[in-house]
């Protein structure tokens, strides 16, 4: 192999990816993250040192971690160093449970940032050849530390129902004003209600809730185009676009850096 073939060799998979009920977890190396929001919030920490984080003003802040809260666009700068990457889906952790995994945080542009955080189950969990085995565990004891800092979430019970019922039918694309009738409520008063609880609107959670059930289905050894179609995306197309819009990166770019992947059974907690 040549000098040049060496250069531009794609560098080996590296990554671990598992989802679970109610968490899905990230952890391996990145490069750019183009501006992207999430459904749901969101825990990041730089497993080998810093990196930059870009808030919605436009300024880069060097941070070994941060607490995005859903709804919150931002971008990333790794510089191919490995980013841990933890959601917790809104009824299972909110911002404030997740500042629990670290200590001296600062608010800045809508986020919390960080030198100081918790990162030593994450490390395990990448180094750890062997760590799909125990993933589910680790994740529920990180929620259990959490919670016992914070109170845990307290959606109105008929959120909670609706995201439930989402998680079960990630396909199901009935109208807001349904489902809102459903839950005794008039659209108008669903629709704020959601957005202000869960931080994003009700169309937005919707197709975070799709893209981590079509991730769940790939993991099954199904293939990207054939997940997408089933979690109820139009094509594979419609799928790659609304996941670097919640993600930053293209499904393939994630799914090329994975070398461990799992559906894990998390349990998820009241």
């Amino acid at each position: 192999m040549s000098v040049r073939e060496r250069l531009y060799e794609p560098a080996a998979a590296d990554a671990m990816l598992c989802v679970g009920d109610g968490k899905t977890l990230y952890i391996g190396t990145l490069d750019y993250v183009d501006w992207h929001l999430h459904g749901a919030p969101v825990f990041i920490a730089g497993v080998a040192g810093n990196f930059r984080l870009r808030g919605p003003r436009g300024e880069w802040r060097s941070c070994r971690a941060a607490v995005i809260p859903a709804g919150v666009r931002h971008a990333l700068d790794l510089g191919g160093d490995p980013l841990a990457v933890f959601y917790p889906e809104p009824h299972v952790a909110d911002r404030l449970s997740l500042s629990g995994l670290g200590a001296s945080w600062d608010f800045h542009d809508g986020m919390l940032v960080g030198q100081r955080p918790e990162i030593g189950a994450f490390r395990e969990l990448y180094e750890h050849r062997a760590s799909l085995e125990f993933a589910g565990e680790a994740l529920d004891q990180l929620i259990d530390h959490v919670r016992g800092r914070h109170e845990p979430p307290r959606l109105d019970v008929r959120l909670k129902r609706v995201i439930e019922q989402l998680d079960l039918a990630p396909d199901d694309l009935t109208a807001a004003s349904q489902v809102a009738k459903a839950q005794g409520l008039s659209t108008s008063r669903f629709m704020h209600l959601f957005s202000e609880e869960i931080g994003v609107p009700f169309r937005r959670y919707r197709i975070w809730n799709r893209l981590r059930a079509a991730m769940r289905i790939a993991l099954t050894g199904r293939s990207l185009t054939e997940a997408a179609l089933e979690a109820g995306f139009t094509d594979s197309a419609h799928f790659a676009r609304l996941f670097r819009a919640t993600f930053g990166v293209t499904p393939s770019y994630v799914f090329r850096k994975v070398a461990r992947a799992g559906n894990i059974p998390t349990r998820v907690t009241s």
